[in-house]
């Protein structure tokens, strides 16, 4: 029979699923993924259970497309909350259950690309302009996902961690920071909240990888 060499990935994972946890309770750390760069802190209250709080944030350059508005603007990721880790193996794995502030949102301005005709009305985008908008989401989201302290491969009190789950934010919401005219606007909320739809989903894919201290 072949022997299987086992890679210390392999050996990691083994450890994840049998390992007790012998971690400190108290830890501090950052990390970055899909809800931008972020800091956490986190407390094992026993075996089972720990607690986590974060605040994530980035701003870039990003803009829903739609085939009849130009939309230009940036994109603010800004998260705020805590989850509880429910520890199954009583080691580093954990299933997260939490809720969040979620201040992520579009900031807009937005212009006709070409001329529409609305309820039997031409409107030009000279006669519209650039009405400014912002699309967000709702304001509490709730989150669910699984988890992983690298703290049970090693006995230095820094570690990795690493998060994959979903923040449930909602359909979007828009809102115009300018009055135009009131089919103009209309149209201008249906379209980038179907533009917004296929760009941040309701469901927010939240992917992260961080290192941490424990004390």
């Amino acid at each position: 029979m072949k022997t299987i060499q086992r890679t210390p990935l392999l050996s990691c994972l083994f450890l994840l699923l049998l390992t007790p946890v012998s971690a400190d309770p108290v830890s501090f750390g950052a990390k970055v993924g899909t809800l931008g760069l972020g800091v956490e802190s986190s407390y094992r209250i026993d075996p089972i259970f720990s607690i986590t709080g974060s605040v994530n944030g980035f701003k870039f350059t990003a803009s829903p497309h739609d085939r009849d508005l130009d939309f230009d603007g940036k994109l603010r990721l800004l998260t705020a909350g805590g989850s509880v880790g429910i520890h199954p193996f009583k080691n580093g794995f954990k299933i997260l259950v939490g809720v969040f502030y979620d201040g992520n949102q579009f900031n807009l301005s937005t212009m006709l690309r070409r001329n529409v005709t609305i309820d039997g009305r031409t409107f030009t985008p000279e006669q519209v302009g650039k009405p400014g908008l912002t699309i967000h989401f709702n304001r509490v989201s709730p989150y669910l996902g699984i988890g992983f302290d690298s703290a049970f491969c090693t006995d230095s009190s820094w570690s990795l961690t690493g998060e994959l789950g979903v923040l449930f934010q909602g359909s979007p919401k828009v809102k115009l920071k300018a009055k135009t005219y009131p089919e103009v606007e209309a149209y201008i909320k249906h379209k980038a909240k179907h533009a917004a739809d296929k760009f941040l989903l309701k469901y927010f894919p939240v992917l992260s990888i961080g290192a941490k201290y424990s004390f």
